[in-house]
């Protein structure tokens, strides 16, 4: 994220049910959350594309959890953060979401 975008971001649109770090910034907060909005923007196309090559023929739950694994394998963030990543791929997709994004 640019410095220009985070000097403009409103700080309450980040959504209630995103992870708290306590003892954080709102500033990093925000961030953190820009990041993992982006993330699930890309992973959601990425996910649609792939049911959409498989003529629907993999079930949406399987593709979250194997976008879960991968971006877990990665390192790119804290279980809280991904559970949300998938969480919010599985609502823009409209698909259900897996167990493992739902654990605390």
């Amino acid at each position: 994220m640019t410095q220009q975008r985070a000097a403009n971001t409103d700080y309450t649109a980040v959504p209630f049910d995103f992870p708290y770090e306590p003892g954080g910034s709102h500033w990093h907060r925000c961030v953190t959350w820009n990041i993992c909005e982006e993330l699930a923007l890309h992973l959601a196309s990425e996910c649609a594309q792939v049911q959409m090559e498989s003529d629907r023929s993999v079930r949406p739950i399987d593709i979250l959890l194997k976008s879960y694994r991968l971006v877990e394998a990665l390192g790119w963030g804290e279980p809280p953060l991904l559970r949300w990543v998938i969480q919010r791929v599985a609502g823009l997709l409209n698909w259900p979401t897996p167990d493992i994004a739902r654990q605390p």
